[in-house]
């Protein structure tokens, strides 16, 4: 089943148009850093806290 555009509820294709999107680049870019750097700090943490248990492994050698 073929949908062509302008007819029931398909809305229409307009050419040469700028799109007019409801999205703030702001407040996407910096959702963006603040998950990447919470991203970041989560990495450390784990990296941290496998070089400690390191330590302690090697402390009961």
């Amino acid at each position: 089943m073929k949908k062509y555009t302008q007819t029931e509820n398909y809305g229409a294709l307009t050419g040469y148009s700028l799109e007019t999107s409801k999205v703030d680049m702001t407040t996407e870019f910096v959702q963006m850093i603040v998950t990447q750097r919470g991203f970041q700090m989560n990495s450390k943490v784990v990296t941290t806290s496998d070089q400690m248990i390191q330590k302690a492994l090697e402390l009961k050698r």
